[in-house]
């Protein structure tokens, strides 16, 4: 039978001579991959990235994996091992010169016994190229196999690890809302009578009548917002002052019935030693002796030389008590780096106290209580303080009808060394950092005057005038602006906000009335505006029976002279300037609730926090419409949040019972230090001149001098640090980070720090 008639025997030497072409006359597969990365990694070698960053070019191209020499003669020894096999496997199967045995040969190539050896195991090229083995398993098998060479033994070789992310879960904090437990004992034993007992006392609080029991105020927010139309509300009065007509016997007629009561004693006899009249002298000669002391105490009192005696003799005797304190607020014994003992630790050290004064009782009430209204430090003398007394809280249901401002010293912090009092309740103070003797003084029926604290017992160096300044709604806040360079004749103007969201200009002139000029009247928003988003209000329509929006705060920008910001009970921030009246340049929403305090970073002019009854502390920057970071705490309003002046990255705030200390770069979902000074609730707080110490101010007339030496000692590169907590907050975020780069540097020149206005 010839070859040509043979079907199977063709049809078997086709098949070897095309096997064999296939085997020996192409290139390698692995010769194929190498030269393929050469050339990926002569490609990969030719391209460079290079960043430039203010003028400086820097190479930040990736760099190439490079393994180490223990793990690369562990790769070559495979691949030498491979080849061995693979080649054998290959020598065994073309020389067989059975072709029945060469076709089961050229069949079975996956089968277990013809699979190539690597360390005394059998894998197919597929397990191989398909990286079915585990890569060490093979090295292992590599290092047993006794054909080949070990590598050099190298102590300290670290193998190549896959990167990882750890996730830990913590168990967060139980809210135990209501338990009932439920008992079920024997009647007439013990226990039984005590779960009787308990049955009968549950029934007389629920349902009889120990359900009427004593109720406290309390404070809440809701989300739902309750309105009435526009019919059922008043028209906003209007106060005018009219002239009346009165006879001069009019006058003596009623000047005459006063002198008749003085007589009949409807004045109390001790309390006013001016008031005694001619008769009064005869009652005894012991009540006489009393009333000149009383009388000489009071010549005494006034003159000028003996209470600048007593101030000086104060100081010398609270100096024996208060020393240590003194000398950490003049910053003259804190922790350095040098100490060999350091402790940090957040929380603030109170240094000393100064304790409500005794005021006199109110007509009304005849309650002497008055809440810490405002703080001020003097900016010549960061010594002095100056503290409003009057009225925080504007929904309260016992209110003052009086107000003080009393100016502490840091040398006497036990008794005021002046005092100037008023019929109406103090809203706010303000040194002026221009001229640092002015002090301005907001009142609540909508008054202001400035005086000179140099000179406590003259008159106040201006005061409003009715007629040009009809403003009657309490003075929230107060801000003084720099004149403009070629102005030198005036006095830096004063800037007011009310709580009927109007600005007032005030300007000292010559005369003893201060010059007013409306400068902006704020209108309640229409539509959505930018910022914040809120979901609630969108298909709500409100009426309100006046159309302007409560005043909170007023804030100025610390680079621009002429740019201040307007706080409102409407969750929104205006942006104004001086030289624009009742008009605004722009305005968003930055909380729900109403924003009560807004202070830029120490180190970016571009970077400030706001605070509102939302609970919640925002983190924005200028130019991006929503806010970088958001901080909550406990459902409580923040009524003040500031940057601290020594930590760029620390946050100080106050809620209606604690003290609050935040560090973004730490922690975002929790305070590092809350606390809680008494049981009076807190109002407000104000930095030093030197910023390592705060004045805490509560509703029961108490403020607080505390110093925070004890934190962490501040980096070196603050604005660094800055940046790095802001990105890093961001990671939650991606889409804000582009928006974050495209901002570029905005700190001050050279990273520097500027004390906010």
């Amino acid at each position: 039978m010839t070859e040509a008639h043979n079907p199977s025997m063709a049809s078997s030497k086709r098949y070897s001579n095309s096997k064999s072409s296939t085997r020996f006359g192409r290139i390698p597969y692995n010769q194929v991959i190498e030269s393929e990365i050469r050339d990926i990694l002569a490609m990969r070698n030719q391209l460079k990235i290079k960043e430039t960053i203010r003028g400086v070019v820097t190479d930040v191209t990736p760099k190439l994996l490079e393994l180490e020499e223990a793990e690369e003669e562990k790769f070559k020894l495979l691949n030498s091992a491979l080849r061995s096999s693979i080649y054998a496997y290959r020598g065994s199967s073309s020389h067989s010169s059975d072709p029945s045995r060469q076709s089961m040969a050229s069949s079975g190539r996956g089968s277990i016994s013809n699979k190539p050896k690597l360390g005394g195991l059998r894998y197919s090229l597929d397990d191989i190229l398909l990286n079915v083995v585990s890569l060490h398993q093979v090295f292992r098998n590599v290092d047993e196999y006794e054909v080949f060479e070990e590598p050099k033994a190298v102590s300290t070789a670290t193998r190549l690890r896959q990167h990882f992310i750890k996730v830990t879960l913590r168990k967060s904090e139980e809210f135990l809302l209501f338990e009932v437990s439920s008992k079920t004992e024997r009647k007439g034993t013990a226990i039984g009578d005590i779960v009787e007992a308990d049955n009968t006392m549950y029934d007389y609080l629920t349902v009889g009548r120990g359900m009427v029991r004593r109720r406290n105020e309390a404070e809440t927010q809701t989300i739902k917002t309750l309105m009435k139309t526009r019919w059922v509300n008043t028209f906003y009065k209007e106060f005018a002052e009219k002239k009346s007509y009165v006879s001069i016997y009019e006058l003596y007629d009623t000047y005459n019935d006063i002198a008749k009561g003085n007589m009949n004693g409807d004045n109390d006899f001790n309390n006013d030693s001016s008031s005694i009249g001619t008769k009064d002298f005869i009652l005894s000669a012991g009540r006489l002796s009393e009333i000149v002391v009383k009388a000489m105490l009071n010549q005494i009192e006034k003159n000028p030389n003996f209470n600048f005696a007593c101030m000086i003799m104060g100081r010398l005797l609270a100096g024996n008590i208060h020393a240590e304190g003194q000398r950490e607020f003049r910053k003259m014994s804190i922790h350095t780096r040098a100490d060999s003992q350091v402790e940090f630790c957040y929380d603030p050290k109170v240094l000393f106290i100064f304790n409500a004064p005794s005021f006199e009782a109110s007509r009304i009430t005849g309650k002497t209580r008055k809440a810490v209204a405002d703080i001020s430090f003097c900016y010549n003398n960061g010594d002095i303080i100056a503290v409003a007394y009057g009225v925080f809280s504007y929904s309260a249901k016992v209110t003052v009808t009086t107000g003080n401002v009393c100016i502490w010293s840091i040398k006497n912090p036990q008794n005021p060394e002046h005092t100037y009092n008023y019929n109406s309740p103090v809203t706010s103070v303000e040194f002026s950092p221009f001229l640092n003797s002015l002090l301005a003084i907001g009142l609540f029926d909508g008054a202001v005057e400035v005086r000179n604290i140099t000179k406590p017992d003259a008159p106040p160096v201006a005061v409003t005038q009715r007629v040009v300044s009809p403003n009657r709604d309490p003075v929230i806040a107060m801000k003084w602006i720099k004149q403009p360079e070629d102005n030198t004749s005036d006095i830096d103007p004063l800037l007011t906000l009310s709580l009927n969201g109007s600005v007032w200009k005030y300007c000292i002139v010559g005369g003893p009335y201060l010059m007013s000029f409306n400068q902006l009247k704020l209108h309640r928003v229409e539509g959505t505006p930018e910022g914040l988003s809120v979901n609630h209000e969108h298909n709500v329509k409100k009426w309100y029976a006046d159309n302007h929006p409560i005043g909170l705060n007023i804030t100025l920008h610390p680079f621009d002279r002429d740019i201040y910001y307007l706080l409102t009970d409407e969750g929104c921030v205006y942006k104004c300037s001086t030289n624009l009246t009742q008009s605004y340049i722009e305005m968003w929403r930055a909380h729900v609730g109403s924003v009560n305090c807004m202070d830029f970073s120490p180190w970016s002019p571009k970077l400030f926090l706001t605070c509102g009854n939302d609970w919640s502390i925002r983190v924005w920057m200028e130019s991006i419409s929503k806010p970088l970071i958001t901080l909550f705490s406990k459902m409580k309003p923040f009524y003040a949040a500031k940057w601290s002046r020594t930590h760029s990255t620390v946050i100080i705030s106050v809620t209606r019972s604690h003290a609050e200390i935040w560090d973004i770069r730490r922690n975002l979902l929790e305070p590092i230090s809350r606390i809680k000074f008494s049981t009076s609730f807190n109002t407000m707080f104000r930095f030093s001149l030197s910023g390592l110490s705060v004045a805490f101010g509560d509703e029961r007339g108490d403020v607080r001098v505390c110093a925070f030496d004890r934190m962490p000692f501040p980096s070196y590169f603050q604005y660094d640090d800055l940046k790095y907590a802001l990105f890093k907050a961001l990671i939650f975020k991606p889409d804000m980070i582009p928006q974050l780069k495209s901002i570029g540097f905005f700190g001050y020149e050279r990273k520097g720090y500027v004390r906010p206005p």
